[in-house]
């Protein structure tokens, strides 16, 4: 059956006001799209001609590699200033180890703690303009680190980068999941995410590279680094603001009809036995909500226990050996952690504000990291090793306390839903709910 084109019922005209952006002819996308999605008597037999993994190919190639460029920079960006240690910038500064440090430190406070505007940020002010805006903004701040000269300033610029820098990955990893379904997610934030990898691969060539410039126009090598990484994010960033799409309503190289099936997969993923559409209308209880849900808190904890673990020994074989197992290890956790909360988050702004809270604190464990191994503690840094050893213990518990509050949960559901619990509530209170919604289904 095809999709109805009876007009709009109230829950369509709801989607059209509440999601789209106010951009003229966006907005009549995006409720035109809307109302094809939620029109009465739709249903996924109705898209059943379309190929849905042509589709998600399309998306694939559209949406994985620019994000995945855009988080190299950011990567790349974040950690050069370990380059550029190399390359004498704290002897030239004249920096105390100390003050190094508070300089890995600082960054992370305001990455923590911008977070979950950002996000808020980029639903209202639309991907392709808010994500190509906040790269401008911290290409500019790492052009300029090229140009301190003592520690204030260096100090300064780090809170600076932190501030620019937050909305990348919350963002991208909170956009992924305005495109794919549940079972899809992880997947393509692995995807997304192995552009850390790439980062860490050539960074230090490429460093090394431009540390040869040392003297050209009178600056030091260290400089370079910063300036030539800062200059390449700003021009990305300027070709990102027409290569970005903002959502599946508006996607040009899919067909309405294909944009349609796209936020019909979306709206009615998660239920159980009811056709229930997650909300997407913007209310600061959704956003308290996150805040008080005891899952993204618990999440938080076994994101600080991917932290990598050194084998007690000093003999330097042994240890790069391990750093390629953790690295193993390490990389795959990380999309798994995130998607695996993003899939139990119901309702686009709670989902939204929920992953900002997750890698926003969860990033807080670079801010301990980076005093956890002190000169004086070398060689074997026992209490580093300690204390890691710690999170990864934590780690593990809080996912198993995960696993079984989930199991738990969704039993005690389907035990309601046998008692017929859902037919006493609308669609409209239900879907009000979002995951705490008796026709929610947690995964794990």
């Amino acid at each position: 059956m095809a999709p109805s084109s009876t007009p709009p019922n109230e829950k369509a005209e709801v989607f059209q006001a509440e999601t789209a952006p106010n951009h003229g002819h966006i907005k009549g996308q995006v409720g035109r799209i809307g109302a094809m999605a939620t029109a009465p008597g739709t249903t996924l037999e109705s898209f059943s001609h379309l190929d849905e993994k042509k589709i998600l190919r399309k998306m694939d190639l559209r949406l994985i590699p620019m994000l995945a460029l855009l988080y190299l920079l950011s990567f790349l960006d974040r950690g050069n200033i370990g380059n550029a240690k190399i390359e004498g910038l704290q002897e030239d500064l004249e920096m105390s180890p100390d003050q190094y440090n508070w300089c890995l430190t600082v960054f992370f406070f305001t990455y923590a703690a911008f977070e979950v505007p950002s996000n808020l940020l980029l639903k209202k002010l639309r991907p392709s303009i808010w994500l190509p805006t906040i790269m401008v903004a911290w290409g500019i701040v790492m052009t300029l680190m090229g140009i301190v000269q003592n520690y204030t300033g260096l100090l300064i610029a780090r809170v600076f980068l932190g501030v620019t820098e937050a909305g990348l990955f919350p963002g991208v990893a909170y956009y992924l999941t305005m495109w794919y379904c549940r079972h899809e997610i992880q997947f393509r934030q692995a995807l997304f995410f192995s552009a850390a990898s790439i980062a860490g691969a050539f960074s230090g060539l490429l460093a090394f590279a431009i540390g040869k410039m040392d003297g050209v126009g009178g600056l030091e090598g260290w400089r370079w680094i910063f300036i030539l990484e800062g200059i390449v994010t700003v021009l990305v960033a300027v070709f990102a603001f027409w290569a970005l799409y903002d959502f599946p309503e508006t996607a040009g190289f899919l067909t309405e009809e294909e944009r349609a099936f796209v936020v019909f997969r979306l709206k009615y993923q998660g239920q159980s036995q009811s056709r229930v559409a997650q909300t997407d209308e913007f209310k600061w209880t959704y956003v308290w909500d996150a805040f008080k849900d005891w899952q993204i808190w618990v999440n938080i904890f076994v994101y600080w226990g991917l932290s990598w673990l050194c084998i007690s020994t000093t003999n330097p074989k042994v240890v790069y050996g391990g750093v390629f197992i953790a690295a193993c290890a390490i990389y795959p956790a990380f999309p798994g952690v995130i998607t695996w909360l993003a899939n139990n988050l119901s309702g686009s702004y709670k989902r939204s504000v929920g992953m900002a809270i997750q890698i926003g604190v969860g990033n807080l464990g670079g801010a301990m990291a980076s005093n956890f191994y002190r000169q004086k503690d070398g060689p074997r840094y026992i209490l580093g090793h300690a204390l890691e050893l710690g999170f990864i213990s934590g780690g593990i518990i809080a996912a198993l306390i995960l696993i079984f509050g989930y199991s738990r949960i969704n039993k005690s559901r389907e035990r309601r839903m046998a008692a017929g619990e859902h037919e006493t509530i609308s669609e409209e209170e239900l879907s009000a709910k979002g995951d705490k919604a008796v026709t929610w289904r947690y995964m794990h």
